[in-house]
């Protein structure tokens, strides 16, 4: 096959398209499918490739391929790898927004990323794919492990195609088959299961093979139709105008059934045969400009993504300013790595008169040395990272840490363990110097609850209690906002509530205590952005003083009655935890000279405590109504300690107290330890007395 500089510009619309998405997605809504396009041109030029081998011996043949496709991916796919692993552990903190990004990055090495990326939680079109600078990868991934597959059935064709011509059409026909297997299975998985059908070479394989075919079936026909014909005329035009439609217009929610369709149909009416005429369309494709970004595409898109992400983690990509900076220095860094990485290794005449296996174990040898080198940088992370986050994990990160030992009097056994429903997190007091308590603490929340592990540590350390925490992200127990029943709550919220209510109420016992902290006021925003709709007071207050939002608390308040009294029947003392405040930026996001000035900070790391104060007072008088009902349930409020002055604010001395806008951090467990330990143990001397009094009476 000739060079074709038409589909250099096609790569350039592709990469400039998904660029732009990216930059935001508002401009261009179906930018991501330049990716599909990438796909269809891959298995046409990697047919006509393979196509262009003298070698059918399997080996040789195979050989040769994977030394042709590693010179062209893996010198500048591991110089970004570690470049971008660098500067990740450089500029970035550890959260639940880049929680994954580590994982995505070693298997990226691998090629393995789309597997990662399926397995989690998100979709490619949620906040926290935006945080990850190696998302992108996940296309690199399908493309190798399609390579694992083709050649070898590329290879039956190519010797049916020399010594028995006439069954090439049996070999085209196998391969067309499983290219349906897949869309058939695409169609089904977007539906079921949508982040396989994106992230899963089985449910994208379809798209790459249908480049393929298109080589083998143009090169099997010999005759076409004359380039005057009425399909030939109009086929190119047609081609553009899918690809345009589906780059416009896209939409997350059916994709890639059956968005995909359309930008795969398009891409092979603009590809044309192997051997394609002239065409007004394919002669714009093919104008400098675009062959120059097309012959950069892969460089393109291999930076660009990286170079976004961390500006959108430093100064933010929300301004005309840092996004031509963006833009330019994406440019900048992706002409370098064409010039300076990928064509002289690519096409390396030295390395080239090299056997194949040579060749092959050579850039083996880069990837695995990059892939050791991320490794370290990330298991070095406290000590290189410029971010004071990754560097004073102790005072940020509300983990088991232990800083206790001038007070302990246990050793803490911590265990996961599973129940019935889901797992639950105990803490065993174990080698105490005096006699372990026979009393029990049962927690039972969303992250907040997670938020107090080293406070549910020390207190087992120092009191000899066991402590049982069932936590589960995103389902509050009891918000006091909405009735459990509410169908606006996710299905496993409530199952996961009574599958651990029910695991908890079959150990809890006489005069054991249940904590219950969660989210029980509505946030601002989250790590990656303020709520739109809760910018404005007025909105927040019809959120929480609405007449809808009064009955739904009502409704709320005489549930969480149901759902305890069986366990204050048992004699167990229930403690609630009132809202703490909440702020409208995350501090660990903000906390250093390179991202203080970002946009999610520009709305301050301080509140009104007044307005706090008003914020949270349905859910106070709802805790307050519970308690005068239910006996030995009291509340433990954190907010005085966490906001002593009128202004509440994330920081004390320079040390967080918040990690985000609303979890604590691991200094603030410090801080409110004290008051915990002492509310506990009153609370258990006030409900012993009670108790005695009670049988006095009777």
């Amino acid at each position: 096959m000739k060079y074709r500089p038409d589909i250099d510009g096609l790569r350039a619309i592709a990469v400039l398209a998904v660029m732009l998405y990216h930059l935001n997605g508002a401009w261009l809504p179906g930018g991501f499918t330049g990716v599909d396009i990438f796909f269809v041109i891959s298995g046409f030029v990697v047919t006509g490739s393979l196509v262009s081998s003298s070698e059918l011996s399997a080996g040789k043949f195979i050989a040769a391929f994977y030394a042709r496709r590693l010179a062209r991916i893996i010198p500048a796919l591991v110089t970004m790898l570690v470049i971008s692993c660098m500067l990740f552990v450089l500029f970035v903190p550890q959260a639940w927004l880049s929680f994954i990004s580590e994982k995505t990055a070693l298997a990226a090495f691998l090629g393995i990323s789309n597997f990662v990326l399926q397995g989690n939680a998100d979709t490619y079109f949620e906040p926290r794919s935006e945080y990850n600078p190696f998302t992108h990868t996940w296309s690199l991934g399908v493309e190798e492990q399609f390579y694992l597959i083709f050649p070898l059935l590329c290879l039956f064709w190519l010797r049916a195609r020399l010594n028995r011509p006439k069954h090439t059409v049996w070999v085209i026909t196998a391969i067309g088959l499983l290219g349906l297997g897949s869309l058939a299975g695409c169609i089904w998985a977007t539906k079921v299961q949508p982040n396989a059908a994106f992230y899963s070479i089985a449910f994208r394989f379809w798209e790459l093979v249908t480049g393929a075919l298109l080589f083998q079936l143009s090169d099997r026909l010999k005759t076409a139709p004359p380039a005057n014909s009425i399909i030939s005329k109009f086929a190119p035009v047609l081609g553009m105008v899918l690809v345009g439609t589906s780059l416009s217009f896209a939409n997350a929610s059916h994709f890639p059934y059956p968005w995909a369709l359309c930008s795969v149909i398009g891409t092979l009416m603009l590809i044309g045969r192997t051997d394609a005429y002239p065409h007004p369309v394919r002669n714009l494709l093919a104008g400098k400009l675009l062959v120059w970004f097309g012959k950069r595409s892969y460089s393109l898109y291999l930076w660009h993504w990286p170079i976004y992400v961390l500006f959108r983690w430093t100064v933010g990509i929300d301004t005309p300013e840092t996004r031509i900076a963006a833009v330019a220095i994406s440019l900048l860094v992706a002409a370098a790595s064409y010039r300076y990485v990928e064509m002289p290794l690519r096409h390396n005449t030295i390395l080239q008169k090299k056997r194949p296996i040579l060749q092959i174990l050579f850039f083996l040898f880069i990837l695995f040395a990059g892939l050791l080198l991320a490794k370290n940088v990330f298991k070095h992370r406290s000590k290189i990272s410029l971010s004071t986050v990754n560097r004073n994990v102790a005072n940020w990160y509300p983990e088991i840490i232990h800083t206790y030992d001038d007070k302990r009097v246990c050793s803490v056994i911590n265990q996961i363990r599973d129940f019935p429903g889901g797992k639950k997190h105990i803490y065993q007091a174990s080698d105490c110097t005096t006699p372990i308590s026979p009393q029990k603490l049962f927690v039972l929340g969303d992250s907040h609850a997670t938020a107090y592990n080293p406070l549910f540590e020390q207190f087992t350390a120092e009191m000899g209690w066991s402590v049982t925490v069932y936590a589960d992200a995103g389902c509050p127990f009891l918000d006091f906002r909405l009735p459990m029943a509410e169908k606006t709550w996710a299905p496993k919220c409530i199952d996961n509530w009574r599958a651990a209510a029910k695991d908890l109420f079959a150990r809890v016992g006489k005069g054991d205590v249940i904590f219950l902290p969660s989210l029980r006021m509505f946030r601002f925003g989250d790590q990656w952005a303020l709520f739109e709709h809760h910018r404005n007071v007025e909105h927040m207050e019809e959120l929480v003083f609405g007449k809808t939002a009064l009955e739904q608390s009502a409704s709320a308040r005489q549930e969480a009655i149901d759902w305890l009294k069986p366990l204050t029947d048992k004699g167990a003392i229930i403690v609630f935890e009132a809202p703490k405040p909440i702020f409208k930026s995350p501090p660990f996001r903000c906390a250093d000279w390179f991202n203080a000035n970002n946009p999610i900070c520009q709305h301050g790391l301080s509140m009104q405590k007044a307005y706090l104060e008003r914020l949270r007072a349905p859910v106070i008088e709802s805790m307050t109504a519970v308690s005068a009902k239910l006996p030995n349930t009291f509340m433990w409020d954190p907010f005085p300690l966490l906001c002593p002055g009128e202004t509440c604010h994330t920081f004390e001395s320079g040390r967080p107290l918040f990690f985000d806008m609303d979890h604590v951090s691991g200094y603030a467990n410090t801080i409110l330890y004290p008051n915990f330990k002492h509310a506990i143990t009153s609370r258990i001397g006030a409900s012993s007395q009670a108790t005695r009094e009670s049988c006095s009476v009777k």
